[in-house]
């Protein structure tokens, strides 16, 4: 009869199978974000290890033209090339044949849920850096960081995405004013209009209650809440978008569907199990690795601000 102290593949399929229970089954909280809320972060598949980019600026708007006159011609442009490379994520350890040998089954699956755990939070951190370093660290294709007061255009000009306000009813309401008017890369405003506020962890419930209470926030009239009535714009954290991972104090991020942080899968989560015989020291080595990036291509459909 197989059992598990003697056939490799028995041992392989039973902790698989704890490391891919543990990796699924990620209890979320409403308004929770992770690495896989495609909200905030679309996804992208690739078959090599980078991705070329360069930012394309369209044509402006519609002339009127007469009858009898020439189509009017506007030239779309390419530029800000710029290489984001795949990023390898790692992490092993060793199992004593003996765990199995006498059937210490508690102490491997602990083992195993925790490497799996930290697969899943790991994305998640990484995810969230491009939001954390936005304000000094993470760039866009022209150069300038994320949320700036001066991104330059490819067809001229410059677009700031950057508001120096911590969140209130007022500033929110001028990042969607500032959202809507914002110029795409050849400085066309594109009336682009909110549908993701995502806040540091500390502001999660003032943000809440400013988008979905009944009455308008932080006032003693009964005025009924516009922002709840006429966008209904969906409301996320996350605790890898906190001060304690890193983020600045109240930082928030108003963004339409048509923002471009994208996470770029090159590949998911693989599982590896190197068996005890092959070792010096009668221990099985239980490795698990993916393949990804998280960046921003554009500034455009994203307004920002922070705590001053």
């Amino acid at each position: 009869m197989l059992t598990s102290q003697n056939n490799f593949a028995l041992v392989r399929t039973e902790l698989d199978a704890i490391f891919y229970q543990a990796f699924n089954d990620v209890d979320m909280i409403p308004g929770y974000a992770d690495a896989n809320t495609e909200d905030i972060f679309k996804k992208m598949t690739i078959d090599r290890q980078a991705y070329i980019q360069e930012t394309f600026a369209g044509t402006g708007f519609f002339s009127e033209t007469g009858e009898n006159q020439g189509v009017s011609m506007d030239q779309a442009e390419f530029g800000y090339k710029k290489i984001h490379a795949v990023q390898d994520w790692t992490k092993g350890t060793e199992i004593s044949k003996n765990y199995f040998d006498d059937d210490v089954h508690g102490t491997y699956t602990n083992i195993i849920r925790d490497i799996a755990l930290k697969a899943r939070r790991t994305q998640d951190n990484n995810a969230f850096e491009v939001f954390r370093g936005a304000f000094d660290t993470t760039l866009t294709a022209d150069g300038s960081i994320f949320i700036s007061t001066s991104h330059p255009l490819l067809k001229g000009g410059t677009q700031s995405n950057y508001i120096a306000y911590a969140l209130s009813p007022d500033v929110l309401n001028q990042a969607i004013n500032n959202l809507a008017t914002q110029k795409d890369q050849s400085g066309t405003i594109m009336g682009t209009y909110p549908s993701i506020l995502l806040v540091e962890l500390s502001i999660f419930k003032y943000a809440k209650e400013i988008t979905e209470s009944a009455l308008i926030a932080d006032s003693g009239n009964n005025n009924i809440n516009f922002f709840r009535s006429a966008y209904g714009f969906k409301v996320y954290t996350s605790p890898y978008l906190s001060v304690a991972a890193g983020a600045p104090t109240g930082c928030w991020f108003l963004m339409s569907k048509n923002h471009s942080v994208t996470r770029m899968i090159r590949q998911g989560i693989v599982t590896s199990l190197r068996n005890w015989d092959l070792s010096n020291n009668r221990t099985y080595f239980y490795q698990a690795n993916f393949r990804e990036a998280v960046f921003v291509k554009d500034y455009v459909g994203v307004v920002g601000g922070k705590n001053q």
